[in-house]
């Protein structure tokens, strides 16, 4: 016999050349259905095979022609995802056995979550899985790979391009996470709803990922680790490589009966998770909104040389509150120097304030906002910039008698020359601007030069923290 590596494994499972679909049906409003339609919508260019006993009924499901068993199939199948009840996977799985199928997607739930029923269930798959194929899952909503146009998902989600794997332990809230992803312009290259984890853990998927060199950035969505201490080993190789930022829940005691229940993980103490997570240099978020942030920042932005941090406002309050962060984060707003100082006077009206924060005050003049930036940014003391942008919303505020069109001429013209301006030095610069989910026009421009935007100074500098932190963190144990 031919132990299945891993790595192949993974491989036959986001990036197919064959894909069967075991359990897919022709009724629309059943999984067996929805997943056939992902594939399809998805753009996926490989061979699809939907397998159901009752083929000669059915004859085939959106132009595939549907197969009464896998071994009816007349090819070789490299993945195969399982929609059938639980206790048909365990013959399913002798079925892929003999056709030497390569990796699997079980998607089927009532395994390790349901009692000792389940458990019997789950040692069999696991003894027949073993040394032929690995599988995901099971009770899980499947895998997308941008590489492949593969989606083997409830709905058709595909990245077009993507830097980011993204593995999610809930399924449901990962898909969510996924369209929020897309949302925000963060490209998935990769996501796996990993399910209970009876066979492929999260560390496997993390070390097969960072081999990845289309993936920058690794995400995960945690309720607990299973084989933690391979987890960790793993995760301390990875970061000096690529960052691995993590959302992790479970962190109160019925927070842990519910990951218990959801996938039968066990969410463990929340201090040694943390603490874990420190030591191998893996970044959490608190909530959605922050791991995306944080994941923005890290592939936008390059890493500061140290933790001097300038800040070029047009709002005096904005600006104390971007400073104040930024002391909570450990960074410092350092006072200019009386040269750049005196530079800077020769832009801002004699009310403003040089010093650092830069205080342009409500200036008209849409093209210092560019000129300070540049005069800050050049200073060898200053390691990153954070200045708050006009923005959409306040350039119409400006110019209300302008119309749609030159004003939308006008936003490019004056992104562009912030962008130019940005580019020019090695530095990271996040741009606040508070109306930018209301008024995305401007801020669409930025991170599409790849300059993050956020809606607030917190989210802004706490950013600029985790970029400081991943230097600190690769400087104490060296880049890979």
């Amino acid at each position: 016999m031919i132990v299945m590596e891993t790595k192949e494994s993974l491989n036959a499972i986001f990036n197919p050349k064959s894909v069967a679909l075991i359990g897919a049906t022709a009724d629309t409003s059943k999984w067996g259905y929805m997943f056939v339609n992902a594939v399809k919508v998805g753009g996926f260019q490989g061979k699809v095979y939907p397998v159901n006993p009752k083929a000669a009924e059915i004859g085939s499901i959106l132009d595939y022609k549907v197969y009464p068993s896998l071994s009816a199939v007349p090819d070789e199948v490299d993945c195969a995802v399982i929609l059938v009840p639980a206790k048909v996977v365990p013959s399913v799985f002798d079925e892929m056995v003999a056709k030497k199928v390569k990796g699997a997607v079980v998607i089927t739930s009532g395994f390790g979550e349901t009692g000792e029923e389940g458990a019997k269930l789950i040692a069999s798959v696991k003894e027949k899985a073993a040394g032929n194929f690995r599988f995901v899952g099971p009770n899980c909503m499947g895998v997308s790979s941008s590489e492949s146009k593969f989606s083997a998902l409830m709905v058709p989600l595909v990245s077009k391009e993507g830097e980011v794997a993204f593995i999610s332990q809930s399924g449901g809230y990962g898909l969510q996470l996924f369209l929020r992803a897309n949302a925000l312009g963060v490209g998935i290259s990769k996501f796996v709803s990993s399910g209970n984890e009876t066979d492929l853990k999260g560390w496997e998927y993390c070390t097969q990922f960072a081999e990845d060199p289309s993936t920058k950035v690794l995400c995960m969505y945690i309720e607990g680790l299973k084989e933690g201490r391979k987890w960790f080993e793993a995760a301390k190789q990875i970061t000096k490589k690529k960052p691995i930022v993590v959302i992790k829940v479970g962190v109160t005691e019925a927070g842990s009966k519910a990951a218990a229940s959801h996938t039968g993980s066990i969410a463990g103490s929340d201090k040694v998770y943390d603490s874990a997570f420190k030591q191998a240099g893996v970044i959490r978020a608190g909530d959605a909104t922050e791991m995306f942030d944080f994941v923005k920042g890290l592939l936008y932005c390059p890493l500061p040389n140290g933790s001097n941090v300038g800040i070029v406002s047009n709002s005096g309050g904005v600006a104390v509150e971007t400073a104040d962060r930024l002391i909570e984060n450990n960074l410092k707003v350092p006072t200019l120097s009386a040269a750049a100082q005196d530079e800077i006077k020769t832009v801002i009206p004699a009310f403003g304030n040089a010093k650092n924060p830069v205080d342009l005050t409500a200036n008209l003049d849409v093209w210092k906002l560019g000129q300070v930036a540049e005069m800050v940014l050049k200073q060898p003391e200053i390691d990153g910039l954070i200045t708050i942008g006009l923005g959409t919303a306040m350039v119409k505020a400006m110019f209300p008698d302008v119309d749609q069109e030159t004003l939308t001429g006008l936003i490019q013209m004056i992104d562009n020359n912030l962008i130019t301006t940005y580019k020019k030095f090695p530095k990271p610069v996040i741009v606040i601007e508070p109306s930018a989910d209301v008024e995305p026009e401007s801020a669409k421009i930025l991170e599409k030069a790849r300059v993050p935007v956020y809606t607030t100074p917190e989210r802004a500098a706490d950013v600029m923290g985790v970029l400081y932190r991943r230097k600190l963190y690769l400087d104490k144990v060296g880049s890979a």
